[in-house]
């Protein structure tokens, strides 16, 4: 069985993993859990709004103490859910 060897420098390594056969020190190894975290994927849409409806979201979110942002977002997803359900 081959021992991977101690690399002292990231390089070192790349130049030892470039001449050698990983298959060669398989069992030298012990497998490791990993947690990757992937970002939401996040689309920005523009909507034009009359001034008095941009207004009372305002108001509804500034009551709820939310960004208006997260709140016509909640909406949306919401009614994308409801809409969904009933077909």
């Amino acid at each position: 069985m081959k021992k991977i060897p101690k690399f002292p420098t990231l390089e070192e390594a790349a130049e030892f993993w470039d001449t050698h056969d990983f298959d060669d020190y398989v069992a030298d190894t012990e497998p490791v859990t990993i947690t990757v975290k992937i970002p939401k994927r996040r689309i920005r849409l523009t909507v034009p709004l009359d001034l008095k409806v941009y207004q009372q979201i305002e108001t509804l979110a500034t009551q709820r103490g939310v960004r208006i942002e997260s709140m016509v977002s909640s909406w949306l997803k919401e009614k994308t859910l409801a809409e969904s359900e009933r077909k």
